[in-house]
């Protein structure tokens, strides 16, 4: 059934592997975040703790939308968008075909930044800090499911990145928000009763926005 979107995956990422375009350059401009936040402002460890989980997403966000917006413009310059519509399968496939190839570029990019991250604010490592990946996984899923069905509205139009960015950062702003607030949870080992619940509630949005995406995705390809 999931023939066609494991097959989008593996040319994406194939492509990628090649590239290797977009994980070097999310990778150059998050390095450049930390950098300049590190060596610009002389702050306490304490304020660092507080301010350093927004500053992991920034470099996670920032960077990831410049892989959603690589997702659907390389189809376009190769002309495959048209031919994407034209395929006899749900565009539901499509679209999770797409979702999981950024999805995936963006925890491998992630994985990457992460250790430089730890370094840059000389934060210390503990069993805890594992407690970051579902929280991680969680906000990158809602950014991706998200972003990956607005990326192919906005490859039409001639301000691509503009649009996207204005249709994405007012529906997504509550994942964000709230994985800044679980990862700051997580950084200063004061994990609270309220840490569950909240990423139960980032969760049901995942699954919110992946369903809604998935089932208008074929309105979005015939327009």
């Amino acid at each position: 059934m999931m023939q066609t979107a494991i097959s989008i995956v593996k040319k994406d990422l194939r492509m990628e592997f090649r590239s290797k375009e977009s994980i070097l350059a999310m990778w150059i401009f998050s390095l450049l975040i930390f950098v300049i936040f590190n060596f610009t402002f002389e702050v306490s460890r304490l304020v660092m703790l507080e301010i350093a989980p927004g500053l992991l997403w920034v470099a996670f966000v920032f960077s990831g939308m410049f892989g959603l917006n690589q997702s659907f413009s390389l189809e376009k310059e190769n002309g495959n968008l048209r031919a994407m519509a034209l395929m006899p399968v749900d565009g539901g496939q499509i679209y999770v075909g797409k979702f999981l190839s950024v999805t995936i570029i963006m925890l491998m990019f992630e994985a990457l930044i992460f250790p430089i991250f730890i370094i840059f604010y000389d934060l210390q490592l503990s069993v805890g800090m594992f407690m970051l990946i579902p929280v991680i996984l969680a906000g990158t899923i809602g950014f991706t499911s998200l972003g990956t069905i607005l990326s192919a509205v906005a490859v039409h139009t001639r301000n691509q990145q503009i649009l996207l960015s204005l249709l994405l950062w007012p529906l997504v702003s509550p994942i964000i928000i709230w994985s800044v607030t679980l990862s700051g949870m997580v950084l200063s080992g004061e994990v609270t009763e309220a840490f569950y619940p909240l990423l139960l509630r980032v969760g049901a949005f995942d699954v919110i926005f992946f369903t809604l995406s998935y089932m208008l995705f074929d309105f979005i390809l015939e327009d």
